[in-house]
């Protein structure tokens, strides 16, 4: 350092001129003291001599001692010169002189390679070092010389950029060096000396690798904070010291936080699911208490208010004693994860619980995967399957062709789906609807087939049997009626050019419906099987044989020789069907029929006119009795059109109000009073005119419109009987007729019941009539209807005594207040003395049961007096009245009711 190589040395030389001074000083005060102390002149000279001697020795050892001190100084200057020459120059830092206007007066090699000027040599004239070393931020140093100069600051730091000097070596005016070094400068206050005046010194540091360092540690962290961010990750630290628990790096943004100050609003425990808290205490004390990892799944309660699943990893730290000092790990969102997760368990857990076989195989068609429905229908288990190929199902039914179509198709379009046949594990061979697909990598590559079959077995079977229920009936396996009609048309159309003659046989059966209701639907099915079985067998097994409707069987029968033919072989049915079916109990059922013939090409050239002609004559068949047969003629069908638009018109009656009720009086026959009224329905059509009941009650009973009429005619009944209470005309029973299809057939005792409450009409005032014949067809179920109806309350009369077949014994139990004698026996009284036994048997036992007794159809006064001689009770007929509209029979019951 040139400039102040002479400030130790002149401090020496100074130190030298003091001791001089001194050492004068010291040798007057002694010369002084000599005078002083000697008594004499020789004595003055001697001491004046020796201390002569004294002081050169003196200054001579202490002239030595201080140039040995001066020897030393100097080297030991020179030294830390020369050390302070070398730090100068090798230390990595660029070091300046400057004065206080702003020229350079020295620099370091360091910085002397920054500016680009060879590394020894004076300082160029005219360096600006503030043109050169320019600060970053010029008001941060500007009085920086008089802040120094006046203490305020003892130093300054700043940051400055360094720009090569003009022409120096190096500058090749490349604009890439424009923006120059970047420094850190740290200038102080150098006071004057003898030697120098006063000047800055300013230590100027490199900062270029401290910025790319930070810069590499800046892009560093924001990859880092990148990776964080999009694995949904962030950092957490929990001081136990402090207790205090700090979150970087993404944590906010997990948690949805969109506040100002996190920390704060921020409360762990509180934010963890109840359930999840006791585990993950036990988790980090345990991580605290070993070097195990912290690892815990955990529910949060984000800011949004939702619970989201998170993955918490982390380990300890120990302090210098080897204590924790803290737990610091990540916080992962694993929320997608575990909805991931559990789509893929649920989507596992679907696959393996489908009914569907699923099998996956890789590229070479080896099996991987199965789920539990593949081992059961195959009959594997999955350790037999893993490893094979699917060639161990082959069922052999498939030949080369279809399999080469099939995986050619696979290659083409990636799928396949079809029927195919495979063999289980037992060697059982089954139907299956499979589909096969191909799972191709990003490049296209095949690497898996995955699988998926149904067992159609049970589909097949069941197609088989809609097909097999489409033609045929599923109780008696015969063929059903749309089929019957198909054959049928198929036949016709076979005859017509021939010229062949053919017969439609419908076979109804008889009171077949009296099965099922007394024997039940069960054995009513065994007797009708059993009952088509004996018919197809009589036919043969060509014959066609098919079930038309619930006890309907109809046969064709092909290639007659002549018409009789077809009377034979109805007989040959009616003759099977009768043939009597066993119970396993023990009892018999024996079915008879009817039988309706409809001849080919005689009543008809199509299959729909056949079936109708076959339908008519069945109709014709009954009307003989049972188990006659029929052959259709014209007026058979005339018949059946008239019970068809009978019925349309009936139904448009009792919807319009055409039927009304007409009353014939009962009277005492011993007083002549009027003790009750037969309740009858009449019909009169707008255009025809009265309609006979013989006409339209078989039409009703047939059609099972006898229900409605029946219940329509009961509240009529009461609703009039109520009027006539109401009015005080009306001390007598109202009687009323019960169809034998009624009787059995409708819920009988419910609608009476319906219609008594309605109408308020007493009970003990309604009669109703049920023949003999209703009584006697099933003697056990007509009594508890009747024991049914006596609880109600009503009176019950038998109409038609004697002309039935009901036994006494039956008779006695039924619960009857009345027996009705049939007009037939009253017609030819007193003169047939049949019909005069007759009656006077049933008068003589009527009253023998306790039983009063009506006689109907009385129209002579001779009849009346018979009757009242042999202890009649009451008679109805023309002797009183003819049936009267509800009008006139109120005022017939006003007449009686005034005489009185």
């Amino acid at each position: 350092m040139d400039s102040k190589g002479s400030g130790p040395k002149g401090s020496a030389w100074r130190r030298a001129f003091l001791s001089l001074v001194a050492g004068i000083l010291g040798v007057l005060a002694g010369e002084a003291a000599l005078h002083a102390w000697a008594s004499g002149a020789p004595q003055l000279a001697f001491l004046h001599g020796a201390g002569g001697l004294l002081c050169v020795g003196l200054w001579a050892a202490l002239a030595g001692w201080l140039l040995l001190r001066l020897r030393r100084g100097e080297a030991l200057r020179q030294a830390t010169q020369r050390e302070h020459d070398q730090l100068a120059r090798h230390l990595p830092v660029g070091m300046a002189h400057i004065a206080l206007g702003g020229r350079l007066l020295w620099m370091n090699a360091c910085l002397r390679q920054w500016l680009g000027l060879p590394r020894d040599g004076a300082v160029p004239e005219g360096f600006d070092f503030h043109a050169l070393v320019q600060p970053v931020e010029p008001q941060a140093v500007a009085g920086l010389t008089e802040r120094l100069r006046s203490g305020t600051v003892d130093n300054d730091v700043a940051q400055y950029r360094l720009r090569r000097a003009p022409g120096a070596q190096g500058d090749d005016g490349d604009d890439d060096d424009e923006a120059g070094i970047p420094l850190l400068g740290t200038t102080c206050l150098i006071p004057a000396t003898d030697d120098a005046p006063e000047h800055l010194l300013c230590v100027l540091q490199d900062l270029t690798d401290t910025r790319a360092t930070r810069r590499a540690l800046e892009r560093s962290e924001a990859r880092l904070q990148q990776a964080l961010d999009g694995g949904g990750i962030g950092v957490w630290d929990w001081d136990l010291r402090r207790r205090r628990l700090d979150f970087a790096g993404g944590v906010e943004r997990l948690l949805r936080y969109e506040g100002d100050d996190f920390a704060h609003d921020f409360h762990l425990l509180s934010r963890v699911l109840r359930v999840d808290r006791p585990r993950l205490l036990v988790a980090a004390r345990h991580a605290l208490a070993s070097d195990g990892p912290f690892s815990e799944s955990l529910r949060l309660r984000c800011f949004d208010g939702r619970y989201r699943w998170f993955r918490a990893h982390g380990r300890r730290q120990l302090d210098a004693q080897g204590r924790p000092r803290r737990l610091l790990g990540t916080l992962a969102d694993e929320d997608e994860q575990r909805r991931d997760e559990e789509r893929h368990r649920l989507a596992i857990a679907v696959v393996d619980n489908t009914v569907e076989g699923v099998v996956v195989t890789d590229a070479q068609s080896r099996i991987l995967w199965v789920n539990s429905a593949f081992t059961r229908l195959l009959g594997y288990t999955e350790d037999e399957l893993l490893g094979q190929t699917p060639r161990i199902f082959k069922s052999g039914r498939h030949d080369r062709a279809f399999y080469a179509e099939m995986w050619g198709r696979l290659g083409r379009s990636g799928h396949w789906q079809g029927e195919i046949w495979n063999r289980r594990k037992n060697g059982e061979v089954f139907p299956e609807h499979m589909s096969l697909s191909a799972v191709r990598d990003a490049a296209g590559q095949t690497t898996h087939y995955v699988c998926v079959f149904t067992d159609i077995t049970e589909e097949k079977a069941q197609y088989q049997r809609l097909e097999f229920l489409a033609h045929n009936d599923p109780l008696t396996t015969l063929v059903n009626r749309s089929h019957f009609a198909e054959r049928l048309e198929e036949a016709v159309q076979a005859a017509r050019p021939s010229g062949e003659q053919m017969a439609v046989l419908l076979l109804n059966l008889e009171r077949f419906k009296d099965v099922n209701d007394s024997y039940g639907h069960a054995v009513g099915d065994q007797v009708l099987q059993h009952i088509a079985r004996k018919v197809q067998l009589a036919m043969g097994a060509d014959a066609l044989v098919g079930r038309m409707g619930g006890d309907e069987l109809g046969v064709l029968a092909r290639h007659l020789a002549r018409p009789e033919d077809a009377g034979t072989i109805a007989q040959t049915m009616i003759a099977a069907a009768a043939e009597p079916w066993r119970s396993p109990e023990g009892f018999e059922v024996v079915a008879g029929a009817s039988v309706g013939i409809s001849l080919f090409p005689t009543h008809g050239t199509t299959a729909q006119a056949l079936l109708q002609g076959a339908h008519a004559a069945v109709h014709g068949a009954k009307a003989h009795g049972r188990g006659a047969w029929c052959f259709f003629d014209e007026g058979l069908r005339a018949a059946a059109r008239e019970r068809l638009a009978l019925e349309a018109r009936l139904r448009l009656a009792m919807a319009e109000g055409h039927l009304q009720m007409h009353y014939q009086p009962q009277v005492d026959i011993a007083s002549g009073r009027i003790v009750g009224a037969e309740a009858l329905v009449r019909w009169t059509d707008p255009v025809e005119g009265p309609i006979a009941p013989t006409r339209f009650i078989p039409v009703a009973e047939s059609t099972g419109l006898i229900g409605p009429l029946g219940d329509w005619v009961t509240a009529e009944v009461c609703r009039q009987g109520r009027i006539w209470l109401d009015a005080g005309l009306l001390s007598a029973t109202l009687a009323l007729n019960l169809s034998p299809r009624q009787f059995h057939l409708s819920d009988l005792v419910a609608g009476l019941a319906g219609a008594l409450h309605a109408s308020g009409f007493p009970a003990h005032q309604l009669e109703l009539e049920i023949t003999e014949g209703a009584l006697a067809e099933r003697p056990e179920e007509a009594r508890q209807v009747l024991l049914r109806l006596r609880e109600l309350g009503v009176r019950l009369a038998v109409d038609d005594f004697g002309t039935g077949y009901s036994s006494l014994a039956h008779l006695k139990r039924f619960p009857i207040d009345v027996l009705k004698i049939d007009r037939s026996f009253i017609r030819d009284l007193p003169q047939n003395t049949d019909d005069m036994a007759i009656c006077t048997a049933i008068i003589a036992m009527g009253h023998s049961l306790g039983l009063s007794v009506l006689a109907e159809g009385v129209e002579t006064e001779e009849q009346r007096a018979f009757l009242h001689a042999r202890g009649c009770d009451s008679f109805q007929g023309y002797l009183c009245s003819r049936p009267l509209p509800a009008e006139e029979f109120t005022e017939l019951l006003r007449r009686q009711a005034s005489v009185r």
